[in-house]
């Protein structure tokens, strides 16, 4: 059992480089819960208060994230093992902002915010890979805000994709009315239909009733860069 966690454990970003001898202090003195979800079970939702710090330990989840001002909702996928929102413990706002739902069955490690606070402040590698998480999620999110302004109306319709997602590449389903999204991009509706309408002639994207399928969004940006 002993070496079953300490496995666990070093599979999970937040604890790789820790050493065996505090490995085994963490084991025996923070409780860890594990959960198991059943498909299409809700693990944690959108506004939804943040107090466990949890990792996505086995499984699939389907990631959700509705805009402010529900207009439209983002979907898309990530796979074990991972840690889910970090950020979300602490700051301002200590909520999730997404909605993580079992898309197969799932297993979930949860630590409470108390524990992973005394392991913060205890271990020195936990503290340097936590703050590399944040500040790499940081970096990237600044990043975006340089991004030269798209002209092509299809690249801004791939960078009002890439500004939401959590990852970017895999599947991603936007599901939104062409009119809302005209009005994102501040164009007309007829030119967003033609511009999608085009890019699924392309192969890029799957368009159905008020949604929009990336197959894989690596490829819609290679396309449109």
């Amino acid at each position: 059992m002993e070496r079953s966690m300490f496995e666990t454990l070093l599979e999970l970003p937040l604890f790789q480089g820790l050493g065996k001898d505090d490995l085994t202090q963490i084991i025996e003195t923070v409780k860890f819960n594990f959960t198991t979800f059943e498909q299409n079970q809700i693990i944690a939702r959108q506004d939804e208060v943040c107090n466990h710090l949890l990792f996505l330990l086995k499984g699939n989840l389907t990631v959700s994230t509705r805009s402010d001002d529900h207009q439209f909702t983002l979907t898309e996928r990530i796979q074990a093992p991972g840690v889910l929102q970090a950020e979300a413990l602490y700051g301002i706002y200590p909520r999730f902002t997404h909605t993580y739902t079992a898309q197969s069955d799932t297993c979930i490690l949860s630590v409470e915010k108390q524990a992973v606070n005394h392991i913060f402040m205890s271990y020195e590698v936990f503290r340097i890979n936590i703050m590399n998480l944040l500040s790499t999620q940081i970096f990237k999110n600044q990043r975006l805000l340089w991004r030269s302004p798209a002209e092509r109306l299809e690249n801004k319709i791939v960078d009002f994709i890439i500004t939401k997602v959590i990852y970017p590449a895999g599947e991603k389903t936007l599901y939104i009315k062409m009119e809302d999204l005209a009005k994102h991009l501040n164009v007309t509706r007829i030119n967003v239909s033609k511009a999608l309408n085009q890019m699924q002639k392309n192969g890029d994207i799957l368009l159905k009733r008020k949604a929009i399928i990336i197959p894989a969004l690596e490829n819609l940006v290679k396309q449109n860069s």
